[in-house]
């Protein structure tokens, strides 16, 4: 790390460590969400109407279904348009090929170092400097404000 990052992350306002975890948090659950989105996509319907007198329920289940599945929809969306803004191709590629293509497909961190042409501890350098702008760039992020350290009497 060279001096002037050294320098700004020293002065942050921002703990750097914990909104990296943050991030990798919500990347990770990326799959769970769109899994949820495909399954609430086939469980939408139209409602039955027969006619016959039912006690009265509570709740619209067709109304939470499509907001669950808007939900969904808005986690995936919010997670891609982060990564995609992200300004450095190569963050761009770590995360995209870390978090967000299917699990069966994705490459190893060996690979993605082959096909980056970096060496392994720049990889790593690289990925949590891509955690933190995506931390910065997604709403589903929450950034970590560091602990003052005074005291009072």
């Amino acid at each position: 790390m060279d001096a002037a990052v050294r320098a700004t992350r020293y002065f942050s306002p921002i703990d750097h460590d914990k909104t990296i975890e943050n991030a990798k948090e919500v990347l990770g659950n990326y799959w769970h969400h769109k899994r949820l989105a495909q399954r609430t996509k086939i469980a939408l319907r139209s409602p039955v109407m027969d006619g016959m007198p039912k006690s009265p329920s509570y709740g619209n289940k067709a109304e939470e279904k499509l907001v669950s599945h808007a939900d969904e929809l808005y986690y995936l969306n919010a997670c891609e348009n982060a990564i995609n803004i992200i300004e450095d191709e190569d963050y761009r590629t770590i995360l995209w090929e870390t978090y967000i293509i299917s699990p069966s497909k994705r490459l190893t961190n060996d690979a993605i170092v082959a096909k980056l042409k970096m060496e392994r501890s720049a990889f790593y350098i690289a990925r949590n400097r891509a955690l933190y702008a995506f931390a910065e760039l997604c709403p589903l992020v929450s950034l970590v404000k560091k602990q003052s350290g005074h005291f009072v009497d």
